[in-house]
């Protein structure tokens, strides 16, 4: 915990990132991918293998955009970066474990992009108190990412609205009902971003989250806020915090879908 702290406070990062969050959370990410590597390697396989698939499957093999692509444990880079003339890695933070893998491949490039369109000119909203609209949520990809043969989609999708919601719970009035409903408009408006991208959308999420006392279930969370993106093509089990890493007593699994060409 005191090594994820230096590296929140001295890694540079845009203030309105830091400020609600971004920084901390990619910085526990890559510490929790590293302490539960053991209990998340069956999901980090699944998920690679189901990005190769479609891969393979794409007609055209000019680029390939990951949106999402975190620290890449679950992204097959080598694959990618030998299938495709070029890979564009979108995300609103880079880690550096990230970055230094991305610069093994001179094909590989990265983009730092909140493909929501939403995350800054909510930290302006709320720095200046301002009464006005939530901002509307990109239905489309931004201008910035560039058009791909394959989009694939990283385990991103219920990580959209998360930081978002928190900081308007938290920072303004706005009632929960409203804070929801722009939950699922964020997660909406991404899932027609992927749906009018021009080449195959790829979707991986987590579909709902169980805690569980071994196999009984006790609890059960949906990350999607009652979007329903289907069963997919493919389902898997993510061990995403085993004991004792959320609570003494019980499991957190996530059920996650892949989807190899997202159509609305």
């Amino acid at each position: 915990m005191i090594a994820e702290w230096i590296r929140t406070v001295t890694t540079p990062c845009p203030r309105h990132l830091r400020a609600m969050g971004y920084l901390r959370e990619s910085v526990g990410l890559v510490s929790r991918a590293r302490r539960l590597a053991e209990a998340w390697a069956p999901h980090a396989a699944a998920s690679r293998d189901f990005i190769t698939e479609a891969a393979r499957a794409s007609e055209r093999r000019d680029r390939v955009v990951v949106l999402g692509s975190g620290p890449l444990v679950d992204v097959p880079l080598d694959v990618l970066s030998e299938a495709f003339d070029e890979v564009v890695l979108v995300d609103i933070l880079h880690p550096p474990e990230a970055r230094r893998l991305a610069r093994r491949y001179p094909n590989v490039h990265r983009h730092r992009v909140d493909v929501s369109g939403i995350v800054e000119a909510i930290h302006t909203q709320v720095s200046e108190s301002a009464a006005a609209p939530l901002p509307e949520p990109l239905a489309t990809l931004p201008a910035s990412v560039p058009d791909a043969d394959l989009i694939v989609s990283a385990n991103l999708l219920s990580q959209l609205p998360l930081l978002p919601r928190l900081y308007l719970k938290y920072h303004t009035t706005r009632s929960e009902d409203e804070v929801e409903a722009y939950a699922v408009a964020i997660i909406r408006a991404h899932l027609a971003a992927l749906s009018a991208a021009l080449g195959c959308a790829c979707l991986i999420s987590d579909a709902q989250v169980l805690y569980v006392d071994g196999e009984r279930m006790l609890a059960g969370e949906d990350p999607l806020h009652g979007v329903d993106i289907g069963a997919g093509d493919r389902a898997w089990r993510w061990d995403f915090a085993p004991r004792p890493e959320h609570q003494s007593d019980l499991d957190v699994r996530h059920r996650v879908a892949g989807i190899r060409n997202f159509l609305l």
